[in-house]
């Protein structure tokens, strides 16, 4: 009879955790802030750092946090190179050319292959994707 008891109690306590647990990623779930249209991509010509910014309600906010994350990179003069609205944005960069390669567009896929392959055809061998967002309202 003990051990009836006991097992009921565990069982109780399983069921008591998981609850606990759904109504807190429920809670999450309602209570995240919603991501907005808006992103950029800052960059810098001398030294090729670079920052992007997404999901920003506003374009401004996007425009310096983008200014603000390539600006950690060491850079101070980091400027805004695209203002992304319900499109992606992506950035290939080759170090050897001293070179970068920004494509905006509705497919990130697609931004993303033109932007390594007009790298490529500088003959670059050190081309690379640095940058890939897309900034779109949830």
């Amino acid at each position: 009879m003990y051990g009836d008891r006991k097992k009921n109690l565990v069982a109780l306590m399983v069921l008591l955790v998981a609850l606990m647990a759904l109504a807190g990623a429920a809670y999450w779930r309602l209570h995240q802030p919603k991501l907005g249209p808006y992103g950029a991509i800052a960059m810098s010509e001398t030294s090729l750092t670079y920052g992007g910014a997404w999901g920003y309600p506003d374009p401004v906010s996007a425009y310096k946090r983008s200014i603000a994350e390539c600006n950690k990179a060491g850079s101070p003069d980091c400027v805004v190179k695209a203002s992304l609205k319900d499109t992606c944005g992506a950035l290939a960069i080759s170090a050897e050319r001293n070179a970068s390669f920004l494509v905006t567009g509705r497919d990130q896929v697609q931004t993303t292959q033109t932007a390594m392959a007009q790298c490529q055809e500088t003959g670059a061998s050190d081309c690379e994707v640095r940058e890939n967002i897309c900034s779109t309202a949830s």
